[in-house]
């Protein structure tokens, strides 16, 4: 659900003479792998836009330090989803700025899921030609941004909280698992290939085949209420508004910041409902009753053994996870 931003007063739309613009590069990415040259010879003949690469957690804190000293207003991250997800989580639990900059996400990961909802829609070199042009004008206007609250996922047995933009347990971890080690060896970029992915595990459920997709049991409260247990065939969580292929299989309508679907192992009458679900339609079918559940929600608790994704970079749950919102985030869309 997109939110308005509160628009810019007079006076903080004309103090403001030019924008400083940092850029941080993962040159590890699955599109900085091939692309990263011609990145490189923009950035020479476009001194402004200060420049850092980063691959590890610790490169990407002291980017985000020494940019927070120089007063970025702009900070473009050119990566993949993981390296969207990492900034996140260093803006919003270690507040290194005082005031996260505007992010500007480029197409430079392998499927790009977050900078094709919320990020420029451009190849990467054409998006940092739009942003300079963008940045001449001087001036940070609302109507060039997108307001998006971002998804803080606390793991609980004192492990530090991350952020991002798409929660996925049960069957979406062992997608990316085929994906990564069966289905794209040679690092296809694109949505045809998660298309496909989604495509092979939905034949394992059509034939019922638990051996490829076991259920994960899980325990799911909402707003603090009860939980309740679910035999899951898989669970999302996400701020995003359209995903792959542009998918958004969500259909809740509550006013709340996070989308929940979940779908219970061997769900009634898939194939009839599947175009539905996958445009987030809600039909009479299309009920709990059947094993299907979305809902909109302020937190979201889970608890349950096993993997989950975030981002697409994979971790292991310890049993429970608590997901709330925080930001919101201000991304550039022109």
């Amino acid at each position: 659900m997109r939110a308005a931003l509160p628009p810019l007063s007079r006076e903080e739309a004309g103090a403001r003479k030019t924008l400083t613009l940092g850029m941080i590069s993962n040159p590890r990415s699955g599109g900085n792998k091939r692309g990263f040259a011609k990145i490189g010879a923009f950035l020479i003949a476009n001194p402004q836009i200060s420049h850092r690469e980063a691959i590890t957690p610790h490169d990407l804190a002291q980017a985000l330090i020494d940019f927070a000293k120089q007063g970025i207003d702009l900070l473009i991250i050119n990566g993949g989803d993981g390296t969207v997800q990492a900034v996140l989580t260093l803006l919003y639990t270690r507040k290194i700025f005082d005031q996260p900059p505007v992010l500007a996400l480029l197409r430079a990961g392998t499927t790009s899921m977050l900078a094709r909802d919320v990020g420029i829609d451009a190849e990467p070199l054409s998006a940092l030609a739009r942003i300079r042009d963008w940045a001449l004008d001087g001036k940070l206007s609302t109507a060039d941004m997108d307001e998006r609250p971002i998804l803080q996922l606390n793991p609980g047995d004192n492990q530090p909280p991350l952020c991002g933009m798409f929660f996925g347990a049960g069957a979406i971890p062992q997608g990316i698992d085929l994906f990564h080690q069966r289905l794209n060896p040679k690092g296809v970029r694109g949505e045809l290939m998660p298309g496909l992915i989604l495509l092979r595990l939905l034949l394992a459920v059509f034939r019922g085949n638990e051996k490829v997709l076991p259920p994960t049991a899980m325990n799911i409260s909402l707003n603090g209420a009860a939980p309740q247990q679910y035999p899951c065939l898989f669970t999302l969580v996400t701020t995003l508004e359209r995903l792959f292929l542009g998918l958004r299989p969500f259909w809740g309508d509550e006013n709340a910041p996070l989308h929940l679907t979940t779908l219970e192992t061997k769900p009634r009458h898939l194939l009839r409902h599947l175009p539905a679900i996958l445009r987030g339609r809600r039909t009479r079918g299309i009920i709990r009753q059947n094993g299907y559940i979305s809902h909109n929600a302020q937190q979201v608790d889970c608890a349950f053994k096993g993997r989950f994704t975030l981002d697409g970079e994979l971790f292991d749950s310890s049993g429970f996870l608590r997901i709330t919102a925080v930001g919101p985030a201000h991304f550039l869309r022109i």
